[in-house]
């Protein structure tokens, strides 16, 4: 028995007032009245907990604490429209409790069941919606009946229904002999089946018809156990569900990547190259004149052989240029053939004697080079040492007090073919030489040209002593070019060092650059620090232009994947509904949309890192996995708070 007692609802006036009524285990219920005296709206509130209604009920005399376990485990609702879960198909209706009670799917108890509603062969794999409304309400009286809910609430169950499916309706209904239903109607012929019928009137209930013997009222006890489990009900979704899900997970990554190379474009324009903006690359300026056109961007010693000497009276005017403190010449030694790929071994003897060798490959990058050091460069410490860079030491684990052996390519005559490209070829000698390192050079210290960062410095006066020394003893090494026609027709000349470093005033270093190009054509210079600021400007220029473009694309999008969102949760409303109106907590409920925004969350975050991964380009990666983390967290607030607005009660 189900009794209902000091039932007061009210609205924006009084629907009922302190009345009561009682249901009987086995039995028919008719709740009748006119339109608008609240059927409906107490028939929900036997379901649903209101801040509207207010009640005690009881059931077999126990009063009942937790409506939602109560509705869950005994209480089964067709409201008048037949309303049904529109994310499953009949047979998962079936199995969701099925689940719910942690039992195995039972396909032919649910075809008897759906035959006990004169439901035969029905496609149980179709959704509901290919069945009439009468069909559908004896859907959901045999899911009842598979549930095993021993009180059936029906709200105008005749509605909508011819003469003949309200018959067939009536013989259903009386054949449900363990059942307790409770229903409303406005149809003569359903009161014929009822044991008990109630009238609304005065806000209260009035017995009309009670033929029951309250002596032999059964008491039905507590026999199922529905638990509402989120990770299960997760799969749970029609097709047009998981193409709108798919959906936008596909648009968020979407934004996710265009966000991404947005920050990572914003990451390249705010650093700045330390190497760029260290005082000595600030401060020299590197020159040299060129005979012919220019192929490629000028490096120092990277073209010598297009390099020739510099008019002497501009040479003069630029030393005297403001701004200019001191000029000197520019050279380095290399390991690799200038005529060929041969390269030279390089040794390194450790402190402790051990001696490791190398064999350089200049196509793997490991281009090592002997740069000279100036008295003008802010690393120099004045001890005439040999430092070395730190890459250097870091490739070839080079350690302070180490000794490096290699032959070096030293450039030796010089043949002036006359004008143009290639207008003049090197030979060169061998030479071994030993350098024994003093100090490595902090990551961000030294200078570096663009060639290579694999460097060893030596003081200034050491290379000019080196390139100025003659051994008539070492290897020359020439080119069949040189050898066989070059030295023909002209005869070979000392090898001059055509290139020169300027150390300026930073201050003045844009001026002089500008002064310099002006004077000739044919006259090259290279810095690191203009060139770093003439980077900034670019990718400052290419940032904005891709911050227009992403906001463009990102609110179309973000519009997209909005819309999509709120048409989702928007079919899933009348899920949720009936969620609720099967006794699921709304906790529950929230703690399934909780785990499909965090399923959401940890796909697109994955798939960021992974695009991260595979994007060799990206830059600053720790912020970068930072930013993916940042975006989707944002992005995953936005589809909460659509989620929020579209479910959210009145």
């Amino acid at each position: 028995m189900l009794e209902i007692k000091d039932i007061h609802i009210s609205f924006d006036r009084n629907i009922f007032n302190n009345t009561q009524i009682q249901f009987y285990s086995s039995s028919i219920h008719a709740i009748v009245g006119k339109s608008g005296s609240g059927k409906t709206t107490f028939l929900k509130s036997i379901i649903h907990d209101s801040s509207f209604s207010q009640s005690k009920m009881y059931y077999n005399h126990e009063e009942i604490h937790q409506k939602d376990d109560f509705v869950r485990n005994h209480v089964a609702y067709v409201d008048q429209l037949g309303s049904y879960f529109p994310n499953m198909s009949i047979k998962q209706h079936f199995q969701f409790y099925a689940e719910m009670k942690k039992e195995k799917i039972d396909v032919q108890k649910i075809n008897r069941c759906l035959e006990k509603v004169n439901l035969n062969n029905v496609n149980i794999n179709k959704l509901p919606s290919v069945l009439s409304i009468g069909e559908r309400k004896r859907m959901l009286i045999a899911l009842a009946i598979f549930c095993d809910k021993d009180i059936i609430i029906l709200d105008e169950p005749t509605a909508s229904l011819d003469k003949k499916n309200i018959s067939l309706l009536k013989k259903i209904l009386v054949s449900l002999e363990d059942k307790t239903i409770i229903l409303t109607t406005h149809t003569p012929e359903i009161l014929e089946i009822c044991n008990v019928i109630y009238k609304i009137e005065n806000q209260e209930f009035h017995c009309q018809k009670n033929d029951i013997d309250e002596t032999q009222e059964t008491e039905i006890k507590l026999r199922n156990n529905y638990q509402f489990s989120p990770i299960k009900y997760f799969r749970y979704k029609s097709l047009i569900q998981w193409i709108q899900y798919i959906g936008i997970i596909v648009i968020s990554l979407f934004i996710l990547i265009q966000s991404s190379l947005i920050v990572n474009s914003f990451l390249k324009t705010t650093n700045v190259s330390s190497q760029a903006i260290n005082q000595s690359s600030k401060e020299m300026l590197f020159i040299r004149s060129r005979e012919g056109e220019i192929v490629w961007d000028y490096n120092p010693s990277s073209g010598s052989h297009d390099s020739k000497p510099f008019d002497e009276d501009n040479l003069s005017k630029i030393k005297h240029m403001e701004g200019v403190k001191e000029i000197k010449k520019f050279e380095e030694l290399t390991l690799f053939n200038p005529h060929s790929e041969e390269s030279q071994t390089l040794q390194i003897v450790n402190k402790n004697g051990t001696t490791k060798n190398y064999t350089i490959n200049v196509s793997e990058g490991y281009d090592l080079r002997v740069y000279p050091y100036y008295e003008s460069n802010d690393f120099n410490d004045h001890d005439n040492g040999v430092y070395i860079s730190y890459g250097l030491s870091q490739v070839y684990k080079i350690h302070e007090g180490d000794t490096i052996k290699a032959k070096f390519y030293i450039p030796k005559d010089q043949y002036i073919k006359g004008s143009g490209l290639d207008y003049r070829s090197v030979t060169y000698t061998l030479r071994e030489l030993e350098f024994k390192v003093s100090k490595i050079i902090k990551k961000d210290d030294g200078y570096e040209t663009g060639v290579t960062d694999l460097i060893i410095y030596i003081p200034y006066e050491n290379l000019m002593n080196i390139m100025s020394h003659i051994d008539k003893k070492e290897e020359i090494i020439s080119s069949y070019y040189i050898d066989n026609v070059l030295s023909k027709q002209v005869s070979a000349q000392p090898y001059t060092m055509n290139e020169y470093v300027l150390f300026v005033d930073e201050d003045y270093v844009a001026d002089i650059n500008n002064s310099i190009l002006e004077m000739d054509d044919e006259y090259d210079t290279f810095s690191r620090y203009l060139g770093q600021l003439e980077y900034d400007k670019m990718m400052k220029e290419a940032f904005q232009t891709k911050l227009l473009s992403f906001a463009a694309i990102c609110s179309v999008g973000l519009i997209a994947l909005l819309t999509t969102q709120y048409f989702l949760m928007k079919s899933r409303k009348k899920e949720f509904q009936i969620l609720e109106d099967s006794g699921v907590q709304d906790k529950d409920t929230k703690k399934s949309l909780l785990l499909e925004n965090s399923m959401y969350f940890i796909i697109i975050s994955i798939a960021g890192f992974l695009w991260l991964y595979i994007n060799r380009e990206q830059y600053a990666y720790i912020t970068q996995y930072l930013a993916v983390l940042g975006i989707s967290f944002i992005l995953l607030l936005l589809m909460h708070a659509v989620s929020h607005l579209v479910l959210k009660k009145k």
